[in-house]
């Protein structure tokens, strides 16, 4: 899943939000939602000018909340999303992608919410099944 559906939940004035809404049963009733927390700090990032209590909340809720997998980001995640990165010089993904691409195909997740998914088909074709969350 990706960061901008959950920033929407975040920003209830973004263009996104209703849409995010609307998509909290899934997400709350699914076995197990995984992010990176490289994602996290994209949250954190993203709102830290106008909402960092939020953001802070929202960080610190993603790691007690039961079926969501926070994946640390250590070195050797890190140099394999960077591997990607620089392999795909074609591509314009963004390391924080990467990251994620790397966790989808290692842990062989097969299903991801985006408001991109001609990305996720670049990266895994028909491999990966996307709803996607059109802007």
């Amino acid at each position: 899943m990706t960061w901008t559906v959950r920033v929407s939940n975040i920003v209830p004035r973004d263009d996104k939000h209703n849409r995010a809404k609307a998509l909290l049963p899934k997400v709350r009733n699914a076995a197990e939602v995984w992010l990176t927390e490289a994602i996290l700090v994209e949250v954190g990032n993203a709102l830290s000018t106008f909402n960092r209590q939020g953001a802070a909340r929202f960080v610190q809720q993603c790691y007690h909340t039961p079926n969501m997998r926070v994946v640390t980001v250590g070195s050797d995640l890190m140099t394999q999303g960077l591997n990607l990165y620089q392999s795909r010089p074609d591509k314009d993904w963004g390391l924080t992608d990467c990251i994620s691409f790397v966790v989808i195909a290692n842990n062989k997740l097969l299903e991801a919410v985006t408001t991109d998914a001609t990305l996720f088909k670049q990266a895994f074709g028909q491999s990966c099944w996307i709803e996607e969350q059109p802007d």
